[in-house]
C-alpha cells in the first residue's frame, strides 16, 4: 500500500480525492436515511465519473512506471555506448593487437612503468627505445619479483609453466637468470642515456603485468593467447592503477643500483657489477648463495643484449 501510494505525483492526489467524493456520492442513495429519488440517471453519471478517473489515476502511475523503466534501460545502454566509443574507457585489446599496441604506446613515449615477470621485452625493446630520448629526463619505473628469492622465483615458474606449457622460458633457473639480466641492463642502459630508473623487488608476484605511463597502461596476463586491458588517463580505474603501483612499492624493497655499468668486457662487468649490487643491497640479497661461474655471468650478458648499438 504505501509502495503504490509513494508513486502518486499532486495531481494523482487530487484525481484520486475527486475519485473518492464521487464514490461516495453513488453510495449516498444507499443509506438508510437517505430519500430514494428519482435521480438515478445522475448517480449513474457520478459512478461513470469515478470510474475514469479511477482509470485515468491508474493510467497515470503505470505509465510513469514504464517511462522510468525505459529511461533506466536507455541509461544503461547511454552507458554502455559511451564505454564502447569514449577514449578514456577501459576497453580490451585482442590478444593479436596487444603487441601493436604496446609497440605503439612506447613509441609515443618519454615515461615508462612497467610490473610484471621476467622483463624480457623491457630489455629488448622498452630500454633501447627510452635510451633515445635525449631533450629530457625519462623517468623508468619498474616492479619485478625478486630474482635473489629462490622460492618466489620457484613459484613463478610454476605458474609460468601452468600458463604457456612448453614455454622453455618457464624455468625456475631461467627465470632469475631473465631477472638478472634486466637489472643489469637497466643500469647499463641508464649509464648511456637520460634514463633515471626506479627499481623495486617484489616479494610475490601477480598474475596481471601491467606496462604504460601515466597517461595509459596495457594490462595483460603470462598466456598470449588471452586478451588485454586498456586503461587510459581520466579513468578512474587508470588512477586507481597508478595509486596500487605506489602503494605497492612501500610494501616492496626498492634497489640501490650501482652508479655506472660497462657491458665491453662481457662476463666479467656482469659479475663485478653484481659484486657492487650486493654490496649496496646487503638486506635484499642476503639469501642469495648464486653460485654462478663464468658461464652463468655469460649466460646473463648475453641476455641482457646491451651490446646492440648504441643510440645516437
Amino acid at each position: 500500500m504505501k509502495k503504490f501510494f509513494g508513486t502518486f505525483s499532486k495531481l494523482d492526489w487530487v484525481t484520486f480525492f475527486l475519485c473518492v467524493v464521487l464514490v461516495l456520492l453513488t453510495l449516498v442513495p444507499l443509506l438508510p436515511f437517505a430519500e430514494v429519488t428519482d435521480h438515478w440517471f445522475l448517480v449513474a453519471i457520478i459512478a461513470l465519473g469515478a470510474v475514469t478517473l479511477s482509470a485515468i489515476v491508474l493510467s497515470q502511475i503505470e505509465s510513469r512506471e514504464a517511462d522510468k523503466l525505459i529511461s533506466d534501460r536507455m541509461d544503461g545502454l547511454h552507458s554502455l555506448v559511451l564505454s564502447v566509443v569514449d577514449h578514456d574507457a577501459v576497453h580490451e585489446v585482442p590478444a593479436p593487437q596487444i603487441r601493436s599496441e604496446l609497440d605503439s604506446l612506447l613509441g609515443e613515449s618519454n615515461e615508462w612503468y612497467f610490473r610484471g615477470g621476467s622483463a624480457r621485452w623491457q630489455r629488448e625493446a622498452v630500454l633501447p627505445r627510452l635510451a633515445t630520448v635525449t631533450d629530457r629526463p625519462v623517468l623508468y619505473k619498474v616492479q619485478v619479483i625478486s630474482p635473489f628469492e629462490k622460492d618466489l622465483c620457484d613459484k613463478y615458474a610454476l605458474y609460468r609453466k601452468k600458463s604457456q606449457p612448453g614455454d622453455p622460458r618457464g624455468d625456475s633457473r631461467q627465470i632469475r637468470l631473465e631477472l638478472l639480466a634486466f637489472i643489469y641492463a637497466t643500469v647499463v642502459w641508464q649509464s648511456r642515456s637520460k634514463i633515471t630508473a626506479d627499481v623495486t623487488l617484489l616479494h610475490r608476484f601477480s598474475p596481471f603485468r601491467l606496462d604504460g605511463n601515466r597517461e595509459s597502461f596495457i594490462i595483460t596476463v603470462a598466456d598470449t593467447k588471452k586478451n588485454g586491458l586498456r586503461t587510459r588517463q581520466g579513468n578512474w580505474y587508470h588512477s586507481s592503477l597508478l595509486d596500487e603501483f605506489e602503494f605497492e612499492a612501500g610494501y616492496a624493497t626498492r634497489l640501490t643500483l650501482p652508479a655506472q655499468a660497462g657491458d665491453s668486457r662481457g662476463s666479467e662487468d656482469v659479475a663485478e657489477f653484481f659484486e657492487e649490487l650486493v654490496r649496496l643491497n646487503p638486506d635484499a640479497t642476503a639469501h642469495w648463495n648464486h653460485g654462478f661461474v663464468e658461464p652463468d655471468w655469460r649466460d646473463i650478458f648475453e641476455l641482457a643484449g646491451t651490446i646492440a648499438e648504441e643510440p645516437a
